[in-house]
């Protein structure tokens, strides 16, 4: 083989060789990785429940790719298809209201996606006219901690050992403040106006609870 013939071998494997981008992805590219977690469902529990009038039940709910991995950030948001019969909170609380079925839709938004799934309410019974609600004995909770009373009912917080308040936080038809106490049978208000009356213990952060008025 003459010295021309050999140089010009070697041009061609240089040039092949190139070509092939280093052996690595045949184009001499390399796709890019995911941009993040595609929203593909939401998933809520319970899917079904029950409630007598005057209780209620907290949804708890979280979006999910197609692989079933969980996609952070998901904004949630949530509406009762019969208000008459249970209310839903911008947090997932449902409160039974009176007797029939009602359908929680739950809407997760993520990355401009959005996605949405139902759950099912069954009340049974009536409101009634008067709910005891326990502020926490040695623990800073009130328990249940939302509750439905029907208009002009009755709320009776019983307070142990520990000192809590209730205070409503001056919203408008809300009846007057508990002040801090301890070792009580119990305090009671008259809820006369319809509406959402959240409540919190102000010497205790974290501590809150809700009354609602149909």
């Amino acid at each position: 083989m003459t010295s021309s013939h050999r140089t010009t071998i070697a041009l061609l494997v240089a040039v092949a060789v190139a070509g092939c981008g280093g052996g690595g992805g045949g184009v001499g590219t390399t796709s890019p990785p995911p941009s993040g977690a595609t929203l593909d469902r939401i998933v809520v529990t319970p899917a079904t429940f029950s409630l007598t009038a005057g209780q209620s039940q907290v949804l708890t709910a979280a979006g999910q790719t197609a692989a079933g991995a969980s996609v952070s950030g998901t904004t949630l948001s949530y509406s009762s298809s019969n208000t008459s019969v249970a209310s839903v909170s911008t947090t997932g609380t449902v409160v039974g209201l009176s007797a029939g079925a009602s359908t929680i839709t739950v809407t997760g938004t993520a990355g401009g996606v959005s996605r949405s799934t139902t759950a099912l309410a069954s009340v049974t019974g009536t409101l009634p006219n008067a709910v005891t609600v326990a502020a926490g004995n040695l623990t800073n909770d009130f328990t249940p901690r939302n509750i439905a009373v029907a208009r002009g009912g009755s709320v009776t917080w019983t307070f142990g050992v520990t000192a809590h308040d209730v205070d409503f936080q001056g919203q408008a038809g809300a009846p007057a403040n508990i002040p801090i106490t301890a070792s009580n049978g119990g305090i009671t208000r008259t809820f006369n106006n319809a509406g959402s009356f959240g409540y919190i213990c102000t010497i205790h952060s974290g501590m809150s609870g809700g009354v609602f008025v149909p």
